[in-house]
């Protein structure tokens, strides 16, 4: 057997809760996608609310996070894969996909935004790990094999845990009653038998509140272990509102012991649309993409000892405004 794709593991949606599976062994994913389908029903109430984030049914998932335990003797490090909202990563499959655009549900829905009603929901959050923008896809593909290449064990189990929202999650202020019965959640992953060890993708979002605006604002959670393929910055205002905004960031410097970089926003959403990251009839407000990979896994940057700067504004208030930001970076099983 060469490839193996399946739709694998559905279940009932259930609201508010955390939902747990494990992935079966076997070969390198390159793509995992989780998918929320089927059926909401609206009802009652007489307040819709007001869109918070990407609403629904989008906001019905508020966290995908994947964690890998690694066995005794393993050459993989342990712990968190991928851990990152829906808004990450829907996003982020806009620079991985060739056309450059942003694909929500399926279908179109928005649970016609919080009105009642019945709505029929089919919505993929896809999660890379062979990364298109690399000269070798494969690279950092999730082996899933029982051992490696050296004959070393790798994982005891790889789970995947979605937090779950209701309808308050994606409307701030809806006071209908949702019926989740006909929804399900279900996990599909790409998976080849590709030779070989492969790197290990870690995928993480966090935030950095702004009190005020900042010449230089630091970012005291950027991660400093591993190798940065990617930083993708998201400026949010409007305190629960999270509205993609350009209002916010104005420009970014940063410095590790492979590279120097200073662009303002508009420098950087030029270099998307240069590279092809981004359809220019699309709308790319609040995305800030950049690249250190340039196609090759070498030009990745290290991550201990890098400094970053954010010049930014604050126009909603204290600590009303943020950066949500999502970045990639891998490590080679010890030892290669």
């Amino acid at each position: 057997m060469f490839g193996d794709t399946r739709n694998r593991l559905p279940f009932p949606f259930v609201k508010n809760t955390k939902l747990t599976f494990t992935l079966d062994g076997g070969m390198k994913i390159l793509r995992g996608r989780l998918i929320l389908f089927g059926q909401v029903v609206i009802s009652g109430g007489s307040n819709s609310g007001v869109l918070s984030g990407e609403g629904g049914p989008i906001n019905l998932i508020q966290r995908v996070r994947i964690v890998g335990t690694a066995q005794s003797g393993s050459r993989y490090l342990g712990g968190t894969i991928v851990d990152a909202t829906p808004r990450s990563l829907l996003r982020n499959a806009i620079f991985q996909r060739n056309a450059g655009k942003f694909v929500g549900d399926l279908g179109g829905s928005s649970l016609g935004s919080g009105a009642a009603g019945t709505y029929s929901v089919y919505i993929s959050i896809p999660i890379y790990f062979a990364d298109s923008t690399l000269r070798n896809d494969y690279s950092t593909a999730l082996n899933m094999n029982t051992v490696d290449s050296t004959g070393a064990p790798i994982w005891s189990s790889v789970q995947v845990e979605v937090t779950t929202g209701d309808l308050t999650t994606c409307f701030t202020g809806n006071d209908r009653m949702p019926d989740f019965s006909g929804l399900s959640i279900a996990w599909i992953d790409e998976r080849l038998d590709i030779e070989g060890d492969t790197n290990l993708l870690v995928q993480e979002e966090h935030y950095a509140l702004i009190a005020a605006a900042q010449e230089r604002m630091i970012d005291p959670a950027m991660p400093q272990s591993g190798a940065f393929l990617s930083w993708f910055i998201m400026p949010e205002s409007g305190g629960n509102a999270y509205t993609l905004s350009d209002a916010i960031l104005e420009k970014l410097t940063a410095a590790g012991s492979t590279f120097n970089y200073e662009m303002y926003a508009s420098d950087i959403r030029q270099a998307m649309l240069d590279n092809g990251f981004i359809d220019p009839a699309q709308t790319a407000t609040g995305l800030y993409y950049v690249d250190f990979g340039e196609g090759l896994l070498k030009n990745s940057n290290p991550a201990p000892g890098i400094t970053a700067q954010f010049r930014v504004l604050n126009p909603s208030g204290v600590n009303q405004d943020q950066l949500r930001i999502f970045t990639r970076r891998f490590y080679p099983p010890l030892g290669s």
